[in-house]
C-alpha cells in the first residue's frame, strides 16, 4: 500500500489494537454492519481511520436545552410555599389511604415476594401429584 493509503486504512489488527478491542470484536462490528470494511484482494479486510473515530462516541448524551423540562435558572434548593407542603402532604395521605384500602382488600396480608410465591406454587403441584 502506498503512504496514502496507509494513512487512511488500517487492518482489522490495527484497528483492534487503536480501540484496544480484539479482532474478532472489529470482525463482528463489520459483520454486524457498526463498523464500513474495504476489500482489498479476495481476504483482506481494511477499515477506514476515520470510521473509527466515528465509533466513539459520548456515553451519556446531554438533553437539548428546553426539550421535556421546565429551564429555571441553577439556583440552591428553595423551601416549598405554604401551598406547595400543602399539596404535598395531601399527596401522601392520599398514598397512605391508597395503601391501607389495598392492604384491607389483602385481608391486612402483605404481599410476598416473588420467591415465596413460587416456592408456594411448586409445593402446591408436589402435593397434586400421585
Amino acid at each position: 500500500m502506498s503512504t496514502t493509503l496507509d494513512q487512511q486504512y488500517v487492518s482489522v489488527t490495527v484497528a483492534a489494537k487503536l480501540l484496544g478491542v480484539h479482532a474478532a470484536t472489529v470482525r463482528r462490528w463489520v459483520d454486524s454492519g457498526t463498523l464500513k470494511a474495504y476489500r482489498l484482494g479476495p481476504r483482506r479486510l481494511l477499515v477506514k481511520r476515520e470510521d473509527l473515530d466515528r465509533l466513539i462516541t459520548p456515553a451519556r448524551q446531554e438533553p437539548p436545552v428546553g426539550v421535556g423540562m421546565v429551564q429555571r435558572e441553577p439556583t440552591a434548593l428553595r423551601s416549598l410555599t405554604p401551598e406547595e407542603q400543602q399539596q404535598a402532604l395531601a399527596a401522601m395521605e392520599a398514598a397512605r389511604q391508597s395503601a391501607a384500602e389495598i392492604r384491607a382488600q389483602r385481608g391486612g396480608k402483605l404481599f410476598a415476594p416473588s420467591w415465596e410465591l413460587l416456592d408456594e406454587s411448586r409445593d402446591e403441584r408436589t402435593r397434586e401429584l400421585p
